[in-house]
């Protein structure tokens, strides 16, 4: 796949046929266009890796990867989580008419039938839907902060404090609803992204209604922009990814050492 970067510079973003917004938020203008699909802050991460392979990085605003699942139980995830990576990729690209995207997936609660013996895992997708080309690369068990727990609808009680302090909350913000997400949930009852003691509290009493014991269930809200050990651990795969690219010939050529 060499010189597929040089090959395809003269693609401009004027060029695609869009009804979404394309931000270029890193790489050279006269790169190859690359998506970042994402909903969720990844580019700040993955973007400057894929620039160094000469990409052109390109965020298409207003793609809904939640189409695929969440974390928070409220759309199920179809299929497994390679899938589900890939067909994030796939579908930013028929949506935008660019012909590579990345994409990531997460994985926290366990699944021994993809990943035997580990509890979490963190996925990144690349497509190329031009050369027919497509890869996954993961890691698990990454030190991403996920916990969860059933706790008294008050923010002041013990076993509440003692999770919110294992989550390091605030700084990785809070989600709550009336069940465990991994049985299903209404979106109505979806409280996401709470870093602040009044809208926590607010958001466990109107999950505690819905509640057939009257507690809650409170966990780490897993969305790389709620969450900067989730973010490192995209951050991470990404450095793979971008090795898997290069020796796959993409991106431009290495600088020998002087």
């Amino acid at each position: 796949m060499q010189n597929q970067i040089a090959n395809n510079q003269n693609q401009s973003s004027s060029s695609i046929n869009t009804e979404l917004i394309l931000s270029h938020v890193a790489g050279p203008v006269d790169g190859a266009p690359v998506l970042i699909a994402t909903m969720h802050g990844k580019e700040e991460v993955l973007g400057p890796m894929l620039a160094n392979l000469g990409f052109k990085v390109l965020l298409p605003l207003g793609y809904d990867t939640d189409a695929l699942g969440t974390f928070s139980g409220d759309v199920r995830r179809p299929g497994t989580a390679f899938d589900a990576a890939l067909e994030k990729a796939r579908r930013a690209c028929k949506a935008t008419g660019v012909m590579r995207a990345v994409s990531s997936e997460g994985s926290y609660r366990p699944c021994q039938t993809l990943f035997p013996g580990a509890t979490s895992a963190e996925l990144l997708a690349f497509v190329d839907l031009e050369n027919d080309f497509s890869c996954v690369e993961y890691l698990t068990d990454l030190p991403t902060r996920f916990v969860k727990g059933r706790v008294p609808a008050d923010i002041n009680a013990p076993e509440t404090q003692a999770l919110l302090s294992a989550m390091d909350w605030p700084t990785v913000k809070a989600m709550v609803v009336p069940f465990d997400p991994g049985f299903g949930v209404m979106p109505t009852q979806v409280y996401k992204g709470l870093g602040d003691a009044a809208s926590l509290e607010q958001a466990m009493q109107e999950c505690a209604v819905h509640s057939s014991d009257g507690m809650v269930h409170l966990e780490t809200d897993l969305r790389a922009h709620m969450n900067p050990t989730r973010m490192a651990s995209v951050a991470k795969v990404g450095e793979h990814l971008a090795n898997r690219l290069r020796a796959e010939g993409y991106g431009l050529p290495l600088r020998m050492a002087a």
